[in-house]
């Protein structure tokens, strides 16, 4: 399926936060296909090394396509639970979208990826917070139980899962004393059901739910058939915000 627009907008969003001077080497946590790891690659250097680190052999292997020759490039199929594969003060810039959740022991992730990068280095965590989409409907109560219980769903690759990941992104790095930042949101909308549309993947997605036996096939079909007839009124509004840590490695330790 087509990455939504307005998708590719927030993410364009989260790669203007960062400071590009002085940034010649980067790591992406959780790279997937890899469209962010080339991306900001168009926006460095020629001499600029670029590291994509995944856990999916399937996912690694999409990205190999995505950045195609570009000898920049990096990929390496690890877990980011455990200790990262790299030196201390090895990057410039870590960055990561909406994969923090899948890890159990986030703290120690944090820790990790202050020691990869150098004195001064930037951090850019992305993620959504799927507890707080906002899909209009006739039935708020299900509307609520189909969010909470998608956002609920520990897919296969995921070790861990939090529905409120977006959120906690601030207090998962506060707490470390390891970084001084700040939390950006971004909110995307869409008025049309369709797809290439915001909310119209994970609504469709939602569908997953009734095979696992986490809602009824009745509330699913609920659900949906009023979907769809608010988007024949032109009445259909879907919003989703994603929260976005942008900070920089305290060379010592704060307090937490």
């Amino acid at each position: 399926m087509t990455t939504p627009y307005a998708s590719l907008m927030m993410r364009e969003y989260a790669y203007s936060l960062i400071d590009l001077d002085g940034v010649r080497s980067v790591l992406d946590l959780g790279c997937g296909k890899g469209y962010d790891l080339h991306r900001i690659g168009e926006m460095l250097g020629p001499d600029a090394r670029l590291v994509g680190l995944d856990g999916s052999e399937e996912a690694i292997e999409a990205a190999k396509s995505e950045v195609g020759d570009d000898r920049r490039c990096e990929l390496i199929l690890a877990d980011a639970s455990r200790p990262l594969p790299f030196a201390d003060g090895e990057f410039d810039l870590v960055y990561s979208r909406d994969m923090l959740e899948c890890i159990p022991d986030k703290d120690a992730l944090i820790r990790e990826v202050h020691r990869v990068l150098r004195p001064g280095g930037q951090v850019v965590f992305v993620h959504w917070d799927w507890d707080s989409q906002v899909i209009d409907g006739t039935d708020k109560e299900l509307v609520r139980r189909m969010i909470h219980t998608f956002g609920d769903w520990r897919q296969k690759w995921m070790a861990d899962v939090d529905s409120w990941m977006g959120r906690r992104l601030w207090r998962t790095f506060a707490r470390s004393g390891l970084f001084e930042g700040q939390v950006c949101p971004y909110v995307v909308t869409s008025t049309e059901f369709a797809p290439g549309h915001a909310g119209y993947g994970p609504i469709n997605d939602m569908e997953a739910l009734v095979r696992r036996g986490m809602v009824s096939h009745e509330d699913y079909d609920r659900f949906i058939s009023d979907i769809r007839a608010l988007a024949e009124r032109g009445e259909y509004f879907y919003a989703a915000t994603t929260y976005i840590y942008v900070g920089r490695r305290r060379d010592s330790p704060g307090i937490r």
